[in-house]
């Protein structure tokens, strides 16, 4: 008896078991079908959200014709049938900032005004075509590469007036036509005039030119009706316009420097002349070096 009631029990238990896990496992199945059902509902929303952008129909035309889409086409009106870069603009071989097919001169920079061509000198004065008032006939840069007027001396001292700097004076050509000075100006002059060093290519003069410099501030405060001028001079290397505006720094580098050692401004002139006016020859060392100058003249009115 005992034993048929203890399997009866165990019956009972085994089917409270098998109840409670297969109640266990609906709840899973529901709960997991659930969770599908909401993903699947989220990828959707998801999906919708990530829509490509939308891109004009207006990008992928090329109204120029040059093989580049207006999306990306940097120079949209480029003539047909002209070579273009990746980003749809013409080639600038020289990189004058003019196109090819525009350019006269493609291997060669030039300005627009010229068509990209360098400016030439016809007339091989040394006076470019822009700048020369007189292209077809040389002339020196100091007349604007015109020829130079006929030679004339006001005051018969052996100067032309151009080269003057007392027309009406009778002078002496080592003076520039001015009378002769005392010899302390003299002496000052010459020792500047040689000591005067400027760095290569600039117009800052080099501190060992200072002393020389200052005895001749010294001269010029000590004798206030001197007046100096100041002439630059360059030798032939590099283009002459450069040249040309070096000469003319220089000789104003110079003119700072007195009047920051208390000679008036209005005491002194400057003037440049660049290449034009060599007193050697520019085919050597030494000679070019001797034309590497800034003339200094003292005179009286």
């Amino acid at each position: 008896m005992r034993e048929l009631v203890r399997s009866l029990i165990a019956c009972f238990c085994l089917s409270l078991c098998t109840a409670a896990v297969a109640q266990e496992a609906t709840v899973a199945i529901e709960e997991s079908s659930n969770q599908a059902n909401a993903d699947t509902k989220r990828d959707s929303k998801k999906s919708k959200t990530e829509a490509k952008p939308y891109v004009s129909p207006y990008y992928n035309y090329d109204d120029d014709k040059d093989g580049v889409p207006n999306g990306r086409d940097k120079c949209p009106n480029t003539p047909q049938g002209e070579k273009v870069t990746p980003f749809g603009c013409p080639y600038d071989t020289d990189f004058d900032g003019m196109y090819d097919y525009e350019d006269k001169c493609i291997t060669e920079p030039g300005p627009k005004e010229n068509f990209g061509c360098p400016w030439g000198d016809k007339d091989n004065d040394g006076v470019k075509d822009n700048i020369d008032k007189c292209p077809e006939v040389p002339g020196p840069i100091r007349f604007a590469g015109c020829p130079a007027p006929p030679k004339k001396d006001s005051d018969g001292d052996g100067v032309f007036d151009d080269d003057d700097l007392c027309v009406d004076v009778p002078g002496i050509i080592a003076n520039k036509g001015c009378p002769e000075i005392k010899a302390e100006e003299k002496a000052a002059l010459k020792k500047a005039f040689e000591n005067l060093l400027f760095e290569t290519g600039k117009d800052v003069i080099k501190s060992s030119s200072f002393s020389s410099l200052n005895d001749l501030a010294t001269v010029l405060i000590n004798n206030p009706k001197a007046l100096l001028y100041l002439e630059g001079h360059t030798d032939d290397v590099g283009e002459d316009q450069a040249n040309l505006l070096l000469s003319q720094n220089r000789s104003a580098s110079v003119k700072r420097y007195l009047a920051q050692r208390g000679v008036g401004e209005d005491r002194m002139t400057t003037d440049g002349y660049g290449e034009n006016r060599p007193v050697a020859d520019n085919g050597t060392d030494k000679g070019r070096a001797l034309n590497r100058r800034v003339v200094m003249v003292i005179r009286y009115e």
